[in-house]
This record gives C-alpha cells, sequence and structure tokens, in this order.
C-alpha cells in the first residue's frame, strides 16, 4: 500500500501546493484577480474531472488486466484512453478560445472580473491537450503499479511552473510582468514539460507505455462496448458531479466578488489537505483492481475494509489540523479583511466536516469502481446533487441571503449525509464485486 500511495500522495501534494501556491500569488494582485483567476480555473478543473471519468473507468480494466498478466488488453485500453481524453481536451480548448465570455458569464456579472478571467482562459486553454497526454500516460503507469514515473514529471512540472509564475506575474530578473496573462502562460508550459517528462521517462524505462501501435489502435467494436459499459458510468458520475460543483461556484460567485474569492482560497486549502486521501483511493483502486482480476475475493474485501478505516483516521486528524491551523495559514494571503474572515470560518465547517466528505469519495473512486461498479455512484451522486444539494444551496445563498460559511455547510451536509449511508449499506452489501476481465 505505501508503495504506491506514498508517490501518489507526493504527486497530489505537488500539484495541491501548487494550486495553493498560484493562489497565494495570484492573491496579492487583490481580491478581482484572484476570483477571477478562480472563475476561469473552474473551466480547466472541469475538464480535469472529464479526463479523470475517462481515466477512471479505464483504470478498472488496466489494474484487472494487469492482475491477469493480459499486456494486450492493457495496450488495448491505452489507446482508446488516449483517444477520448484528447478528443474532449481539444474540444475543451476551442469552446475556451472561441467563447470565453459565456464561460466566465455562467459564474459572475461583474465586467472586471469577466474581463479579467477571459484573459487567463484564452492562454491557459492551450494546456489541455498536454494535460490530456499526461492523465493517460499516468493512468497507465499508476494502475500497473509505475507510480515513480509520474511523480517525477509532477516535480519537474510543478518547479517549472513556480519559477515561471515569479518572473511573469511580477516581472522578475528582466521578465515582463504580466499579471494574471503570465499565471496562465506558466502553466501551459509547465504541463508541457509534464507530458513529456513522462512519456520520455516511460519509454526509456521500458514499462506498459511502449507497445506496438498495432496493439494501441486494436481497438474492436466488442471492446468499445465493454469499455463504456464501465467507463460511461464512470465519466457521467465525474461530469455530473463536476457540474453539480460548477453550479455550487456559480452560486457563490452571483453572491458576491468577495464570497467567490473566500470560496477560491478555501478550495486551495481542501485540495492540499485531502492529498493523502487520493493517495489512499489510488493505492486502494490498483490493489482491490489487482485482486480481483486475480480472482482473490478474500484480499479484495480485506484490502476494502483496511483502506476504509485509515480514510476516516486520516480524515478526522487532518480536519483538526485545519481547524486549529487555520489563522495561520489565512494570514499569509494578501486579501481584504472581509475575505480572510468568511474563509476562516468556512474552514471550520471543512474540517469538522472532512471524515463525512470523504468516506463517500475513498468507497466511489477507490472501492466501487476498482471491483467493477460504476453504475450504483451514478444514480446517488446526481440525486444528492440536483435533487437536494444545488437547491438548498441556492435557496441559501440566493433567496435567503445566508452568509458565506452558513451556505457552505448547508451544501456539504445536504449531500454528504445520505451518501454516507446509501454508499455504506451498499458496500455492505458486496454487489459492488464485478470482475470485468
Amino acid at each position: 500500500m505505501l508503495s504506491i500511495a506514498v508517490p501518489v500522495t507526493l504527486q497530489n501534494l505537488l500539484f495541491s501546493s501548487l494550486t495553493f501556491i498560484d493562489t497565494l500569488m495570484i492573491g496579492t494582485l487583490g481580491d478581482l484577480p484572484l476570483a477571477a483567476v478562480g472563475m476561469a480555473g473552474k473551466w480547466t478543473w472541469f475538464l480535469g474531472i472529464v479526463l479523470f471519468g475517462f481515466s477512471s473507468g479505464a483504470a478498472v480494466f488496466i489494474a484487472q488486466y494487469y492482475g491477469a498478466g493480459d499486456e494486450r488488453g492493457i495496450h488495448r485500453t491505452h489507446g482508446l484512453m488516449g483517444v477520448c481524453t484528447l478528443g474532449v481536451s481539444l474540444l475543451f480548448t476551442a469552446m475556451a478560445l472561441l467563447m470565453p465570455e459565456k464561460i466566465i458569464g455562467l459564474f459572475t456579472r461583474d465586467p472586471a472580473a469577466i474581463k479579467t478571467a477571459c484573459v487567463y482562459l484564452r492562454i491557459v486553454s492551450l494546456a489541455y491537450p498536454f494535460q490530456a497526454l499526461r492523465r493517460t500516460a499516468g493512468t497507465v503507469l499508476e494502475s500497473t503499479q509505475q507510480v515513480v514515473i509520474p511523480f517525477a514529471s509532477a516535480v519537474c512540472s510543478v518547479a517549472t511552473n513556480i519559477v515561471l509564475n515569479a518572473l511573469l506575474i511580477y516581472g522578475l530578473c528582466g521578465f515582463p510582468a504580466l499579471g494574471v496573462a503570465g499565471a496562465a502562460i506558466a502553466t501551459v508550459l509547465a504541463s508541457a514539460v509534464d507530458a513529456a517528462v513522462i512519456h520520455a521517462a516511460g519509454l526509456k524505462k521500458k514499462t506498459l507505455l511502449r507497445a506496438p501501435l498495432s496493439q494501441l489502435t486494436d481497438i474492436r467494436g466488442d471492446f468499445v462496448l465493454r469499455y463504456l459499459r464501465i467507463g460511461a458510468p464512470a465519466l457521467f458520475n465525474e461530469t455530473t458531479w463536476a457540474l453539480s460543483n460548477l453550479i455550487y461556484s456559480a452560486i457563490y460567485g452571483h453572491m458576491s466578488t468577495q464570497a467567490y474569492a473566500s470560496i477560491t482560497i478555501c478550495k486551495s486549502i481542501e485540495d492540499l489537505t485531502c492529498v493523502a486521501i487520493f493517495g489512499l483511493a489510488s493505492s486502494c483502486a490498483v490493489m482491490l483492481g489487482s485482486y480481483v482480476g486475480q480472482g482473490d475475493m478474500e484480499k479484495t474485501k480485506g484490502c476494502a475494509w483496511y483502506h476504509l478505516k485509515l480514510t476516516v483516521v486520516l480524515s478526522l486528524v487532518i480536519g483538526l489540523f485545519v481547524v486549529l491551523l487555520r489563522g495561520g495559514i489565512l494570514s499569509v494571503f494578501g486579501v481584504s479583511d472581509a475575505v480572510r474572515a468568511d474563509a476562516a470560518r468556512v474552514l471550520v465547517v471543512y474540517g469538522l466536516e472532512l471524515a463525512l466528505r470523504n468516506i463517500p469519495y475513498m468507497l466511489v473512486v477507490g472501492i466501487f469502481r476498482a471491483g467493477g461498479d460504476t453504475k450504483y455512484a451514478l444514480a446517488v451522486d446526481f440525486a444528492s446533487a440536483y435533487l437536494i444539494g444545488i437547491p438548498l444551496t441556492a435557496a441559501a445563498g440566493l433567496i435567503l441571503h445566508l452568509s458565506v460559511p452558513v451556505t457552505y455547510l448547508v451544501m456539504y451536509l445536504s449531500e454528504d449525509v445520505l451518501k454516507v449511508f446509501l454508499y455504506g449499506r451498499h458496500f455492505l452489501s458486496e454487489k459492488w464485486i464485478r470482475p470485468v476481465v
């Protein structure tokens, strides 16, 4: 578990640290640039979730093929995943270039925020194809227990981004001070470095990234149908979940620009504190999928229980630290006192509710999908978000005009209580164990 979870956790920590540092650097420019970049970044985040949906479905096959020793199956899955992820990334790039005002207009009516966000979005969208290539390669390597190479490429990418951020945002060492445009350029170049390093290292080390072109393109109709039966629910699950988060962001954006700025800060901190859980979910998915491919059901169930218990313990510890250290963390952000005060209260809600939030994540991403069950979570996530969470949150923030922390509490509790109950019952039934290879 540690050989998989630790490198993946460190990789996630690097990327989350980068988000935190980006937020910190841009925050020094003021509340408006911070909120604007946060709004534009939601489109990039939405693409990341869609890519994760494609790769999550593919990872089910790759991990189980790996347990069964079927390399041709891994290469076929790699080829199909690559076509899907690259295609959708190019679509997102085209939309960002052709209609940025409409995309940003979903989150705010502030003309100044829209203008600043569009500058960032047009440039950063050029990074999307590189991110798709990186996601595809990383899924193949991590699902076959080759986790060091993705970590190394992440180190190179983050280092590139931090250095270029400093040079291009503030104009250090003779470079032009480009502000939010500089941050976007840094992200594009860092994404290109990430994709180049992971492929170069994976091919040099003779990992399963090396495959004959004939096997990568051996995508027959029967395999596509099997892939869609497993992958499509995971993709729709991630897409509907991402859309619900975009709607939540739009609610905060229409409450006020200050409200969105405080949520942007908290989101960067949330990402940073969840890396250990993401690492655990990755190790669970790889190990559990391999056990299912081997046909060892006892190890499958033991692996699932072990990771679930660790999730609860880690979430309680991390949540406590967030609550206790929130003042010191927020003191480094150059934002107004009102934004900082709202963010501090939001972090209390987040820290106390973290365990309730992470249990469904581990069950869905780490356990159910790796076991071959990608359909159950789609129905539960859709109902909890669109029938309960979004209506209640919109009512709290836009109709009742409750404070940002109270609206945030309504958003979390309205979804998570139901999810923990329904997912827990499904887990105990063991109906999620469904071999696909």
